[in-house]
């Protein structure tokens, strides 16, 4: 899964900031939004730019707290998702005006909650555990991309990224195609190309779930391909939902913290420091008529 981030920040503790309706708000065409049988089973959504089927969005079963999250791209530390406002499942299909970039398929998402289940909320700032992002000790490990070199095509994050699996477990992605996902046994893989710090420090603060602020001074633009694992028995264990048919002695590797170390040749240095939290403050349990 990959993170499609638009991130909106406040500079002063003392500012919340608040989201309204831009009047001249892009929208879907047309668009369908149903509470989701009680009985339906898995989650999907497909179509929309960026995929084959770009003029019909489908979701079926999708939880709102995702959807909020994508319209907005926040990250997992400004936004608690399993919040009781946001659990509701809603069945989606959305009629996407030609053309439409992915940018105005978020403000036509922001748009839609708005209009059929009331959505406000704001961003308030805290002082919170973050990481620091630096150079490593041993220097700089990532390469530098080709001057004229294009970023790779990914798939939106609800569509199936297209990968196969190698020997290790891990995700092989197409030649010429980017991604994050993961592969058997907990094991992750990224590849990218011609990837900005920023956009580096946002895909690491949406996996390490905590804010991370770019220390490191670089401007140029990089490609990266690394790998890291999580115990996926432990985490589910943790979660009061071990099943026996998940292995706990796979080819596990480095956390993403020690991959970031010593596949980029980057250090993270945890600290306290302010990073912003979203409130809801109203959202309606059931969907407006379509």
């Amino acid at each position: 899964m990959r993170p499609l981030i638009l991130v909106m920040s406040c500079l002063t503790l003392d500012w919340v900031c608040a989201y309204g309706q831009a009047a001249a708000a892009p929208s879907f065409e047309v668009a369908s939004v149903k509470p989701a049988s009680p009985s339906a089973t898995g989650i999907a959504c497909t179509g929309g730019p960026g995929t084959t089927d770009p003029g019909i969005w489908r979701c079926a079963n999708m939880p709102l707290w995702f959807l909020i999250s994508h319209a907005y791209g926040f990250l997992p530390y400004e936004f608690a998702p399993r919040n009781s406002c946001c659990l509701a499942r809603l069945d989606i299909t959305a009629k996407v005006p030609e053309g439409t970039t992915k940018e105005q398929f978020q403000r036509m998402l922001q748009n839609l909650l708005a209009e059929r289940l009331k959505l406000k909320l704001h961003h308030e700032q805290k002082e919170m555990a973050i990481f620091e992002l630096t150079i490593g000790k041993k220097g700089l490990n990532m390469k530098t991309s080709a001057p004229d070199a294009l970023a790779a095509q990914e798939d939106p994050p609800w569509a199936i990224p297209q990968y196969s699996i190698g020997q290790d477990g891990c995700p092989v992605f197409p030649t010429g195609r980017g991604g994050l996902t993961e592969g058997r046994y907990g094991c992750y893989r990224w590849t990218g190309f011609n990837l900005s710090m920023q956009e580096i420090v946002k895909t690491l603060s949406f996996h390490l779930g905590r804010k991370v602020v770019d220390a490191t001074g670089l401007k140029g633009k990089y490609d990266i391909d690394m790998k890291w694992s999580i115990n996926v028995a432990w985490l589910m264990e943790r979660a009061g939902l071990r099943d026996e048919i998940v292995p706990d002695d796979g080819p596990h590797g480095p956390t993403l913290v020690h991959a970031v170390r010593d596949q980029l040749g980057l250090e993270l240095i945890s600290k306290k420091g302010p990073g912003d939290i979203v409130v809801v403050d109203h959202v309606d349990k059931v969907p407006i008529e379509n």
